[in-house]
């Protein structure tokens, strides 16, 4: 009697944060923070360290700008991400996700160690190079890594807990190849600053080998949902290879400008690939791919329906226009189907909203530290303690701010007061170019000149190159310029992604948001070479002020979005499975 009672007692469940807890012992947490380090230890060198590089090489804008579009790959991952939707390598040793892992940051490595020796002041078309190599194979990484760290989480604690340590190891690689590399970099040079990222990249494969491999099925035969089951084969060929063919005439625009930047005398103007060859480039890689899939949609119906991928005797031709519809005409097909016009809306939104962000991302080194075009002169250190310290702790400070308010408001005035903050924190920059008068009168207005006084003396003893009050309150300015732009940044990034997120339908989860999130470094990428070019012929005021007003079209089309969801209900997504 006492045993059948005690088998009918429920077993009490421990709480969430207990559950959390308790996964910290198992060593895929270990290994998820180590990965996140290999996945954030090429990204800071190439997109941000290098910048700083060049500049102290004396590299123009201009070239730094064209560099830039080296990362291209980041926003393009999508494309080939379904070649790895599934589990395999030729030579599985370590099973086909840790092999992957490791077949990639071998090189990546490698790369990074090159760059030390490729001395970019006079051979950067070999930095170009190395640099376009290293994003290639450190995007490629991301897709591999985001799917094993999907496949191996044995709950939704692991998911939240993995995710929070990917974004902590990737903040302490931004640590490392920012504040660490400027500090180290003024002691000791640049080549021993990459030659310890390269180092940091050997031991953080450390992971790779602690990692478990995922026990999920992915092979030939897995079921998945999909849109071109009831497209007939010839036209499903005929739309993909269009896709595909409007796609390579947009990378050999890009490779041409690329080459051309670096091989010819004079180099083609950024302003005029922009203007002139841009406007193709997005039609060819997104506009073109949307109107295809809404012909689809009005052709063949909204419903999809599931496959088997990889049939028996399918040819690999067969295959590849199958990933490739599944990776471009799926989500699409989605978007336009449940959101009808709105679709548009999401796309432009996605285009556009961190606009200003990835656009000027890569010449934040070159304005803080260059002596000409009315960049602000700092010391290394002084960028190190303000950008990469201070600025990190606004950003997730930021991050933190638009949870709660989200949490407060919902979701749409959340979305339109990031990209109004996004857009006004330019002027907070073009104030700095200027000598930072509207910063102090700020200051004055509001009675904070005292409190700005005793903060410009704490901020004149970590700038070590820096003696009185004068350079203590230009590293004051440029800290609090700083904090605005980077509360902001994240305050949006939130925004946007609770934007996304919620649009994106499960069934076609991990492509739908992939594609969407690299839409939105699209713009920004491609405005590279055109905005370096400005601020060599108009300084860096006037670039700010028309980020400014570039900015406000992310916020026209936030409040339109905002609108059309008040006024409209939204369709239904389709069930997840």
């Amino acid at each position: 009697m006492t045993d059948a009672a005690a088998i009918m007692v429920p077993e009490k469940t421990p709480p969430r944060f207990i559950r959390a807890l308790k996964a910290m012992r198992d060593r895929r947490m270990a290994a998820m923070f180590l990965l996140a380090l290999s996945a954030g230890l090429p990204y800071g060198a190439v997109l941000g360290t290098l910048n700083a590089w060049l500049t102290t090489e004396g590299v123009t804008p201009s070239t730094i700008g064209v560099l830039s579009i080296v990362t291209i790959g980041y926003a393009f991952k999508f494309l080939w991400s379904p070649a790895f939707q599934t589990a395999h390598h030729p030579f599985p040793f370590l099973g086909p996700r840790r092999t992957w892992l490791l077949s990639l940051q071998l090189p990546i490595a490698g790369l990074l160690f090159l760059l030390a020796f490729s001395n970019p002041g006079e051979n950067i078309g070999l930095v170009a190079v190395i640099a376009l190599f290293a994003a290639l194979f450190s995007a490629t990484h991301d897709i591999v890594l985001d799917a094993w760290r999907i496949e191996v989480a044995r709950s939704e604690e692991d998911k939240d807990l993995m995710a929070a340590l990917y974004q902590f190891g990737y903040r302490i690689a931004g640590f490392i190849t920012g504040f660490l590399a400027l500090l180290l970099a003024g002691y000791f040079g640049w080549v021993v600053v990459y030659v310890m990222i390269a180092a940091m990249m050997v031991l953080s494969i450390a992971g790779t080998l602690l990692a478990p491999e995922p026990e999920i099925e992915t092979g030939p035969g897995s079921k998945r949902l999909t849109f071109q089951a009831g497209i007939p084969e010839r036209e499903r060929t005929f739309a993909t290879l269009l896709v595909a063919a409007g796609w390579i005439a947009a990378f050999l625009m890009i490779a041409t400008f690329v080459i051309a930047s670096f091989t010819q005398v004079p180099p083609p103007k950024g302003g005029a690939f922009v203007t002139e060859q841009g406007p193709w480039i997005v039609f060819l890689t997104v506009l073109m791919p949307a109107a295809g899939a809404l012909i689809l949609l009005i052709r063949h119906g909204r419903e999809p329906a599931e496959i088997i991928d990889g049939p028996t005797g399918e040819t690999r031709a067969a295959r590849i226009t199958r990933a490739v519809f599944r990776s471009i005409f799926d989500p699409l097909m989605d978007l336009i189907g449940r959101l009808r016009w709105g679709a548009l809306l999401v796309l432009l939104l996605a285009l556009t909203y961190r606009f200003t962000d990835s656009v000027w991302g890569s010449f934040a080194y070159p304005f803080y530290l260059d002596d000409r075009f009315g960049a602000l002169h700092h010391t290394m250190a002084d960028v190190a303690v303000a950008s990469k310290f201070f600025g990190v702790l606004m950003t997730v400070a930021g991050a933190a701010l638009g949870a709660v308010v989200i949490s407060f408001l919902g979701r749409m005035p959340v979305l339109v007061a990031g990209a109004v903050l996004a857009a006004a924190t330019n002027l907070l920059f073009a104030d700095l170019s200027r000598g930072g008068m509207g910063i102090d009168a700020f200051l004055e207005w509001t009675r904070l000149a005292e409190p700005f006084r005793v903060f410009a003396g704490w901020a004149a003893q970590i700038s070590p190159e820096g003696q009185g009050a004068e350079a203590g309150e230009r590293m004051a300015r440029l800290m609090i310029a700083i904090a605005g732009e980077n509360l902001a940044g994240g305050f949006a990034s939130v925004a946007v992604v609770a934007y996304l997120t919620s649009v994106v339908n499960a069934r076609f989860a991990a492509v739908q948001y992939a594609l969407l999130a690299s839409l939105t470094m699209l713009i920004g990428t491609l405005g590279r070479p055109w905005l370096g070019a400005m601020i060599e012929t108009q300084g860096y005021y006037s670039v700010f002020i028309l980020t400014f007003w570039l900015g406000g079209i992310a916020v026209a089309l936030s409040a339109f979005e905002w609108f059309r969801q008040s006024r409209l209900a939204p369709a239904e997504p389709l069930p997840a499975e």
